[in-house]
């Protein structure tokens, strides 16, 4: 074997390649039977390893067989020749056979009146039969690795891979039938007329002339992708390729679309699974007019958005539809989702937004100090600040919303629980996130110290000893030390029934009050009390009127009733479930106002 004068083995030209599939081993036979304009190809894989039933069994052999032309002289004369120019006008490149030793040993073919025997080391060998067949077998031997099928998914591949050649062949109202066998069971059966219609649509960039062929929102597709073809076939889809090639797809509609050019047959690798074409250009001119994948993948992008609009599907109104609603549901990721130009479904855009956040706080958690003066770190350390901050207010609203929900249906005690404090919370390292209680007053956001029951009992010892835990006793500080806790929670979470009276409820918090203050405590602690009553007009009068309690209204029904005792340094609060979502609501709507725009669209108004 030789180019031109310089002689040239088989096993220089297999080790030169890189790295083959099987199923690249596969496509590329089957490739030679459809040029050879076989109507019906056979594919069986053989197994005469005994293994155990229902385990996948590792393939012994492969063959192909086709009823088509076969090896008569033209083509046999062009299998001994390495980069032959024989079907060159079908994009071969005529080192396609090489592949298949780059994964079997050996290649036993058998066409008409020829048998081939095809190794690594040693001349090809091409021997006459005594019997003519009418059929081309082409038989892989010796698997270089051991591996098995997955038949649907095979089924699938191969599918995809020849929906180029298939398209080509419904044009012209041909069919091929494909049959697939594990032994001598037939598994499958492929017919390539049976795929949808495409429609064509002609553009250029710069020079050069494309194809896309699509077939858009057709439910017998299930599949959302592009095939990059030459020479009539797939060479690699859109989803295979990098990243910095790839073209985003739109989440909105469902296509499938191959592209086809001279350009690309022209820039096709070797192995014919790949393009050798540059994501960018390296020059803003080129005199040989050659194309980056950038330039194809935006006008391919923009033939996409043009075939919507013909349909009725307006892509970029889409798309602010879909911005709009993932900054509805999280306005604090504002910055991302302005920053991802991409045509994705709201949830995607939400996901890459918060995908963008995250990966911006790990470049702030991974500078060093010195580091912190550089402007990018102040640049994205203002941004995620802002974020952060306007995270934790929508946060908050989504908590105000939980309990308005909570409020108007059957809510245990227990799901009221958690959402203030979750219920049986150790003493660690807490952050301003771990618990509500701001709900009832900001002020209580600013610690971030929960004790366990265990140093209530060390640090209160008769508030234990004289009666019952309160539901929610929770000491607030920003320090373990007792000697310098400043402020106490106690909140009874009990549902308001007519049987808990103010007077009741009144003397049931001050003890709590009295027991905390005789346990060694410096007096100045402050102590804050909540408890709730069934409201009607009698208790109003009871509490305004005889106990002289402050009424704070809400945008409910429900006011908030408090009073301070000075002797015991405690402020006791009565209110309902809801009057504490209406009263965090009022205090939260004006941040909720800024992080939607409000207060700026009333500026423009």
């Amino acid at each position: 074997m030789s180019i031109g004068k310089v002689p040239v083995t088989i096993k220089t030209i297999v080790s030169d390649l890189q790295t083959v599939s099987w199923e690249q081993v596969i496509n590329e036979a089957v490739t030679n039977s459809l040029q050879a304009n076989a109507t019906k190809i056979n594919i069986k894989f053989i197994q005469n390893t005994l293994d155990l039933e229902d385990v996948k069994k590792n393939i012994d052999s492969v063959i192909v067989e086709d009823n088509g032309d076969g090896f008569n002289d033209t083509n046999t004369k062009s299998f001994k020749e390495y980069r032959t120019q024989h079907k060159k006008d079908l994009g071969c490149k005529g080192i396609g056979r090489f592949l298949y030793l780059k994964v079997f040993d050996e290649v036993s073919i058998k066409s008409l009146d020829k048998k081939i025997k095809f190794v690594v080391d040693k001349d090809i060998e091409i021997n006459d039969i005594d019997k003519k067949i009418k059929k081309t077998l082409v038989t892989f031997l010796k698997p270089k690795k051991n591996f098995t099928v997955d038949y649907n998914q095979f089924q699938h591949n191969l599918q995809e891979y020849f929906i180029a050649y298939f398209k080509l062949l419904k044009d012209e109202k041909k069919s091929v039938i494909f049959n697939i066998y594990e032994n001598n069971i037939k598994k499958f059966e492929i017919k390539s007329d049976n795929i949808s219609s495409f429609t064509n649509k002609k553009f250029k960039i710069d020079k050069h002339k494309f194809n896309l062929d699509y077939i858009l929102n057709d439910n017998t597709i299930k599949i959302t992708d592009g095939y990059y073809c030459a020479g009539g076939r797939v060479v690699i889809k859109n989803s295979n390729l990098d990243s910095n090639k790839k073209l985003k797809l739109f989440k909105d509609i469902k296509i499938v679309y191959l592209l086809s050019s001279d350009y690309l047959d022209s820039n096709v690798n070797n192995t014919r699974d790949d393009f050798t074409i540059l994501p960018k250009r390296k020059k803003s001119e080129d005199l040989f007019h050659n194309l980056s994948w950038n330039e194809i993948q935006t006008e391919v992008k923009n033939q996409i958005k043009l075939i919507a609009k013909d349909k009725g599907i307006d892509i970029e109104e889409l798309s602010k539809k879909n911005r709009l609603k993932a900054l509805q549901e999280a306005p604090f990721l504002a910055y991302y989702l302005q920053k991802n130009d991409n045509y994705d479904d709201y949830e995607t855009l939400k996901k890459n937004a918060e995908k963008m956040l995250k990966e911006d706080k790990k470049f702030i958690r991974n500078n060093s100090e010195s580091d912190k003066i550089d402007d990018k770190y102040q640049e994205k350390l203002a941004i995620i600040t802002q974020a952060e901050l306007a995270e934790y207010i929508y946060d908050r609203q989504k908590k105000i919303d939980l309990l308005k929900k909570l409020t108007n249906e059957v809510a245990l005690e227990k799901e009221i629980h958690n959402l203030f404090m979750k219920q049986h919370t150790q003493d660690n390292d807490e952050n301003y996130r771990t618990n509500n209680l701001w709900l009832f007053d900001d002020r209580f956001m600013t610690y971030d110290k929960i004790f366990s029951d265990k140093q209530i009992k060390e640090i209160f010892p008769e508030l234990s000893k004289n009666l019952d835990r309160p539901d929610l006793l929770s000491i607030v500080s920003n320090t373990y030390d007792k000697d310098k806790i400043t402020d106490i929670v106690i909140i009874e979470l009990k549902k308001a029934d007519s049987n808990i009276t103010p007077e009741g409820a009144e003397g049931q918090l001050l003890k709590y009050s009295r027991y905390i203050n005789q346990s060694n405590i410096d007096s100045s602690i402050r102590i804050w009390t909540y408890a709730f009553l069934k409201y009607s007009e009698d208790i109003d009068e009871i509490l305004r009127g005889d106990r002289g309690y402050n009424k704070i209204p809400t945008h409910s029904k429900y006011p908030i009733y408090y009073q301070y005792f000075k002797n015991r340094n405690t402020i006791i609060n009565f209110m309902d479930y809801r009057a504490i979502a209406f009263d965090a609501y009022n205090r939260n709507k004006t941040f909720m106002k800024i992080l939607s725009g409000d207060n700026l669209k009333n500026e423009e108004n």
